[in-house]
């Protein structure tokens, strides 16, 4: 183990020992848990989550019930966390701000015994007439079509309850992702993948239990589990950051200041708004040592200012899809120039990255999928054995040890440094009239320009049937683009069937509640543009 005071993970360990190991750790710069208004070391953390336990077991909560977390980001969203494992459930945590009928379809998905909630959930009536929420405290019945539910402002003062036994091999939770096909689906990690992650990212980014994390993804996302279980396997501290908070650029860098965050794990969108509206100028922001962020590309010119915003702090591009937690990583040592893409690095520990064409045979020179075998990978996929078929594939390949291997979808081509660069979606490499369009190259294409904040290009047929693509772009602030000029910027670099034959203006392109770009939803904005 690394000299950084770590837990001894044992093949026998599960994630509810790493909060109680460390109910006497006194963390030296500050509370365990904080978020601005609320804070708790670990004892507390540790006695508050054995409370939700006890909730949850005297509603009868047994080792494998699924229990729903559908809170806004606190302190307590955290408890609750910690909570379901320690009952010895699996947990699912839900976007508190994901439409009604799509939470529905993952509580009823997940045949959820339990949710946690809270008063500020404006959906909850409406997900009471969609899946039979009782609202109950107690459980009346061993009925197993009730979901009950527990109101976090209502939550009773119970007898702390000691964590329920469960395997390393057993489901810890299930993320829903909608994935590129819009349809969600739970991705299941059991608590061995779970802490094989834990375990590689305390010392990939040698954290330390002096070490403040800046919780920035909201639970449902797989980035929140960095500080959900890696802060209490190390040891340190968690700066919460509230939804409210978040929404305001400027609110987030005075949070991140007063709570001396060392380490911050976001998508670039957080990043970039921190940079162009956070007024980080008059911040004093030099506690940030190391910044993570993946989950899509960040343009080289903003990285570049960022990195001249925030010089003391190392900047990594972080990759791997929710399925494998992660499995690349790039240490950005010099701003980026140009435009090329910034490259997604090479495997990190426990890991082994294969690049293959159509036919599945290993390819050294040229663009192909890649695949990942890793301890870190998920389970399958919860209820979709014909997904989880698909994308996990046994083969063997010579000078491998590895045999179960993930199908990412993504395509990777290796530079001249033999980092890998990350190219876009199998599934978002369209035919037009018979020839190969990337979408996500249109987009970085595109993005270049100075006017344009951001894009997503999509594909639609028109009144005649025929396919062509159409960017849906949010600009800079008071700026202009015409059609015109953006086809011929795209014109310079791309065929002429995937320059844009028309162009859509929106005032904010549509995001996931991951906040990434929603191409899906960007087409439905460019389809309602047509009827205004």
């Amino acid at each position: 183990m690394c000299s950084y005071g770590f837990l001894v993970i044992s093949d026998k360990s599960v994630l509810t020992d790493l909060l109680d190991l460390n109910r006497e750790t006194l963390v030296s710069n500050g509370p365990a848990l904080s978020d601005g208004t609320d804070a708790l070391d670990y004892a507390g953390f540790v006695d508050a989550a054995a409370g939700v336990a006890g909730a949850l077991q005297r509603l009868g909560v047994q080792s494998g019930d699924r229990v729903g977390v559908h809170l806004h980001k606190t302190i307590h969203s955290f408890v609750a966390v910690h909570g379901a494992l320690r009952a010895g459930a699996v947990m699912v945590p839900l976007d508190p701000f994901a439409p009604v009928e799509q939470l529905a379809a993952v509580i009823t998905d997940a045949d959820v015994a339990v949710l946690i909630t809270d008063a500020r959930a404006a959906t909850f009536d409406q997900l009471v007439s969609l899946t039979g929420l009782t609202g109950a405290v107690v459980r009346s019945s061993a009925a197993s079509d009730v979901i009950d539910v527990i109101r976090w402002d209502e939550l009773p003062d119970i007898d702390r309850a000691p964590p329920l036994p469960v395997l390393p091999d057993d489901p810890a939770y299930i993320i829903y992702t909608s994935g590129s096909t819009g349809q969600p689906k739970g991705i299941v990690h059991t608590h061995r993948s779970a802490l094989a992650y834990v375990r590689i990212a305390a010392a990939a980014y040698e954290l330390r239990s002096d070490d403040r994390l800046a919780n920035i993804a909201g639970l449902h996302f797989d980035q929140s589990t960095f500080e959900l279980y890696v802060a209490p396997y190390v040891g340190c501290a968690v700066t919460v950051v509230p939804d409210a908070v978040l929404r305001f650029p400027a609110s987030l860098s005075e949070l991140v200041e007063r709570e001396r965050v060392t380490v911050w794990y976001s998508v670039p969108y957080v990043l970039r708004q921190l940079v162009s509206r956070g007024a980080i100028e008059t911040r004093d922001l030099t506690s940030i040592r190391w910044i993570l962020y993946g989950g899509e590309s960040y343009p080289a010119d903003e990285l570049a200012g960022l990195m001249r915003a925030l010089p003391g702090a190392k900047i990594s591009n972080v990759y791997g899809p929710a399925e494998v937690n992660q499995c690349t990583r790039f240490d950005v040592n010099v701003p980026p120039v140009g435009d090329a893409p910034v490259p997604i690095g090479g495997a990190w520990a426990e890991t082994e990255l294969l690049v293959v064409d159509a036919l599945d045979r290993p390819i050294v020179d040229g663009v192909g999928e890649l695949l990942v075998a890793t301890s870190t990978m998920m389970d399958r996929y919860w209820k979709r054995p014909d997904l989880t078929s698909a994308a996990i594939v046994e083969r063997t390949f010579t000078g491998s040890f590895a045999s179960r291997w993930y199908r990412t979808g993504d395509l990777v081509e290796a530079d001249s440094r033999g980092d890998l660069v990350f190219l876009g979606r199998v599934d978002n490499q369209v035919k037009i009239r018979g020839q190969r369009v990337e979408l996500e190259a249109i987009d970085l294409t595109i993005r270049q320009l100075e006017s344009v904040a951001e894009v997503a290009a999509v594909v639609d047929t028109d009144e005649s049937g025929e396919r062509g693509v159409i960017a849906v772009v949010e600009l800079q602030p008071d700026a202009e683009l015409t059609l015109r000029e953006l086809q011929r910027a795209v014109a310079e670099r791309h065929p002429r069937v995937g320059v844009p034959v028309e162009l859509v203006v929106v005032e904010a392109l549509a995001r996931t509640g991951t906040s990434k770009v929603d191409r899906n939803a960007a087409l439905v904005q460019a389809r309602a543009s047509r009827f205004r």
